[in-house]
């Protein structure tokens, strides 16, 4: 049962009359019972069980529980009493992060609910109140040298907007000096009104199709923003700062509302101004008469930009204008652009046809395949940009398909599509030519040359906009995911649990990858207080889903996340770390302290991207050696650390943002549909893992006689007597990217008897699907850690991961193989490689 603290919660008879069933404004407290009746939808829903949501037949808004601690994601915090979602009822796409009545330090805590200004209450029978009018109250207490302040929501039936009223009452002995002023919280893809002030605030996300307004009668209303935040103040003169008496009151009132377009806002606010306007109706279709979807309508009054809009599925954009001579150039990026004079209702204007391409991609066996499509203009043709990096299947130039079939317009032109899934695929090249009023056609199979028995490919570490970081759509993620073919990716949000498994159903595509709930539990400082954390058990539409708090300090935070769901099974990743401040200098003087010691028994694994800064170090003794976070990996391997490391993408946008990184992990199938949560963190413990930003390494140390040979992987420990023992590498790449180099470390250090390359060893190298396949003797003195890289220093990833990795280097690098010589198990030789074991150097202290 959903209490409210300031109610008396008694069990009440409602009798409703036949008008019960006429359109009204409607009040809830949201909880299990009416979720899925009110809860709305879109990418930025933040609401929560306790949280207070008002509708009518046009819009839903939703105001948090004024409780402390009431926070909508890691970096939308304090949001008790602020409006966290809020869009149109007939096109649910929430966009906003939050507006903050009296700005975001105002601590909103008391509330009360009313409907037709008379209290409301709730029980476990009552779920809903109906009304003219409903309200949520929200007070912030008075202190010395702060005014009480009192913050109404009101929506009444057939409104487009709501109200809010904030009354601000100086019950002290001074006057106080009252700012009127709210703040806005809109990130990632919206427009904004410029800095300035006029009177209308607005924030457009043509992308998701939402967009917000604000007005405020009576007042001026100034706003400054930047690419997050917005603060708007309000004056009735010239300036925003009131001086309030004592036993003075202040009231003032500003209206905020959702719609789908600029265009609807400036519409909207019109109406409240009451300004008379006129309808328009705009129906775009190119010259086959095909309705032309998300085409740009750009309305300008004379010369002067007036507002924008998108068609909906139906080519169609309606809106009203003031009066006045108004124009609009209708663009659509395959169809070409078109001017047209806003006269008349109605309108029908035609665009050129746009070509398209029709895409038809297999497997080997003819099936349905996910795969990337990134188109890049040639010849003279621009990339096409379908999207923004926030995105679901079109993202700037790339298209991701959950089953390789799909149809995409683009404009006239000559293009290379490269048709990809992920680095155990064959890509295909395939030149197009696309002209205006043809589907041209787009068939690959894409062929599995890599083969990987027994290793399941993985990334424990991105983002989506659950995260607050980012604004990215988790299902736009799970595509990426699904169309690199990660076949194993914990959920793993900023500060809240979360799941895709939603996503995957959507797709149809749950047997292709497996996944579970995790978190990066974050706090500062950033270098050494990131931990991703999994499996962990998701507690839906409650505060972070259940997720444990996070803590500054560090320590008490891993052990925290560690313990959490009762001492459960689960793995623990330090992520991103400066090795020198969690290891060896934990106040960052730069003297050594021993580091955040009572965190190292909670650390299963340990990122040490990027991987090809193995190759700089120890041997160039100018290579830098602090925080060349892989190198103080190894340092940390000789003194007794036992870290397995992996490196992951961090991911927070879509376009090419999951898999140019990726671990493999041993594991019984490699088929995600059998895949367990648990084996995974298994493997992960023991370090049965290959690091890779591509190709694909299996190295297997065999030692002992023909009769009783023992075999080793990445992680295990194997013991050899007399320090004999044979070193099995083998290493596999696609057909869009090589490697030329392979090279053993013996504890750490390259060893240079064991370095081959395609210039000094060409004979160890082939030229198909296998680059390398050797067997290399080892003949060690006393215990040795083996770590093996495959690389190519001649080479790049090319054009398949996006241009921002186009220049990486294709790397592998196994975790170490443990070699016990003496028979006493393996000890550590606490070489330090050559350079000092790394301090913060005081960089804390400036």
């Amino acid at each position: 049962m959903m209490r409210h603290s300031h109610l008396l919660l008694r069990s009440f008879m409602l009798v409703f009359s036949a008008a019960s069933t006429l359109p009204a404004a409607e009040l809830a407290v949201l909880g299990p019972d009416n979720w899925d009746a009110f809860a709305p939808q879109g990418k930025e829903v933040d609401c929560i069980y306790g949280d207070f949501l008002l509708q009518n037949e046009r819009i839903v808004a939703v105001i948090a529980r004024p409780v402390a601690g009431r926070n909508a994601n890691m970096t939308v915090r304090n949001v008790g009493g602020a409006v966290i979602d809020l869009t149109r009822r007939d096109r649910q796409s929430d966009q906003l992060s939050a507006f903050y009545p009296g700005g975001k330090a105002t601590n909103w805590r008391a509330s009360e609910l009313e409907v037709d200004g008379k209290p409301a209450l709730f029980d476990e029978q009552t779920h809903v109140r109906k009304g003219a009018a409903v309200s949520v109250i929200c007070r912030a207490a008075a202190a010395p040298d702060s005014a009480e302040a009192v913050v109404r929501y009101t929506l009444n039936d057939g409104d487009d907007s709501l109200l809010v009223t904030t009354t601000y009452t100086n019950s002290t002995e001074q006057p106080l000096d009252i700012t009127q002023l709210d703040e806005v919280r809109a990130d990632g893809s919206f427009e904004k009104m410029p800095n300035g002030t006029a009177p209308l605030f607005w924030v457009y996300d043509k992308w998701f199709q939402q967009a917000y307004g604000f007005v405020a009668e009576g007042t001026t209303l100034a706003a400054k923003s930047d690419a997050k935040n917005s603060t708007l103040t309000y004056s009735q003169g010239d300036s925003a700062s009131v001086k309030l008496k004592p036993d003075a009151k202040l009231t003032f009132e500003r209206r905020l509302f959702p719609a789908a377009t600029l265009l609807e806002v400036r519409s909207i606010a019109n109406r409240l101004a009451g300004i008379e306007q006129r309808p328009i109706e705009l129906q775009v279709k190119d010259t086959a008469g095909h309705p032309l979807a998300a085409a740009d309508v750009e309305v300008r009054d004379q010369e002067r930009p007036y507002a924008y809009g998108r068609t909906d599925e139906d080519g169609r954009l309606k809106f009203e204008l003031p009066p006045g001579q108004f124009r609009a150039q209708v663009t659509s990026p395959a169809n070409g652009a078109k001017t047209v004079e806003l006269s008349e209702q109605a309108l029908a204007m035609e665009l050129p046809e746009a070509g398209s391409v029709s895409a038809h991609v297999t497997g080997e066996d003819g099936g349905p395949m996910p795969c990337k499509v990134q188109f890049l203009g040639r010849e003279g043709t621009a990339d096409p940009d379908f999207g923004h990096q926030t995105g679901e299947w079109a993202v700037r130039s790339v298209y991701y398909s959950e089953n390789g079939r799909f149809s995409q317009p683009l404009p006239p032109g000559k293009y290379q599509a490269i048709v990809s899934h992920g680095p155990e695929y064959d890509a295909a090249f395939i030149d197009l030519e696309i002209r205006r009023g043809a589907a041209t056609p787009l068939t690959a199979v894409l062929v599995r040359s890599v083969q990987t028995p027994g290793w399941v490919s993985a990334d424990f570490h991105s983002h989506s906009s659950p995260s607050g970081d980012n604004t990215s759509s988790q299902l736009g993620r799970v595509l990426n995911l699904l169309c690199e073919h990660v076949e194993f990716a914990p959920c793993t949000e900023h500060n809240r649990l979360s799941t895709y498994l939603p996503h995957l159903e959507r797709l149809k595509a749950r047997h292709l990858m497996a996944t579970c709930t995790g978190i990066e539990l974050t706090d500062n400082p950033g270098d050494v207080n990131h931990h991703n954390a999994f499996p962990l058990v998701r507690h839906a539409h409650t505060q972070d889903d259940g997720a444990p708090l996070s803590d500054a300090d560090m320590e008490v935070k891993i052990e925290r996340l560690a313990l959490w769901d009762a001492g459960s099974e689960k793995l623990v990743q330090q992520n991103h770390p400066d090795i020198g401040h969690l290891f060896y200098d934990k106040n960052g003087d730069g003297q050594p302290d021993g580091g955040f010691q009572k965190a190292f028994g909670f650390m299963d694994v340990i990122e040490v991207h990027p991987p090809h800064t193995i190759l700089q170090s120890p041997a160039s003794s100018s290579a830098p050696t602090r925080n060349n976070t892989i190198f103080n990996w190894l340092q940390l391997l000789n003194q007794g650390y036992r870290i397995p490391g992996v490196v992951n993408t961090d991911a927070h946008y879509n376009f090419h943002g999951s898999g140019f990184l990726r671990i493999y992990l041993e594991s019984e199938s490699d088929d995600p549909a059998r895949t367990e949560t648990l084996d995974m963190v298994h493997a992960a413990e023991h370090g049965h893992i290959v690091m890779t930003s591509g190709p694909y390494l299996e190295v297997v140390a065999v030692g002992g006689e023909a009769s009783n040979q023992q075999r080793a992987t990445a992680g295990d420990d194997l013991s050899i007597p007399g320090g004999k023992a044979r070193l099995k590498v083998r290493v596999q790449c696609p057909n869009w990217f090589d490697i030329d180099r392979v090279q053993v470390f013996l504890n750490g250090r390259p060893e240079p008897s064991l370095n081959f390359t395609r210039a000094t060893t060409p004979e160890r190298f082939t030229g198909g699907t296998v680059k390398f396949e050797q067997e290399l003797p080892l003949a060690l003195a006393g215990d040795t850690h083996v770590i093996v890289v495959a690389a190519a220093e001649k080479s790049t990833l090319g054009p398949v991961m996006g241009p921002e990795h186009a220049k990486d280097m294709p790397i592998a690098v196994s975790n170490p193989i443990y070699l016990d010589v003496d028979g006493g198990g393996f000890k550590a030789n606490r070489d330090t490689l050559g350079a000092p074991l790394p301090v913060m150097a005081g960089r804390l202290g400036k």
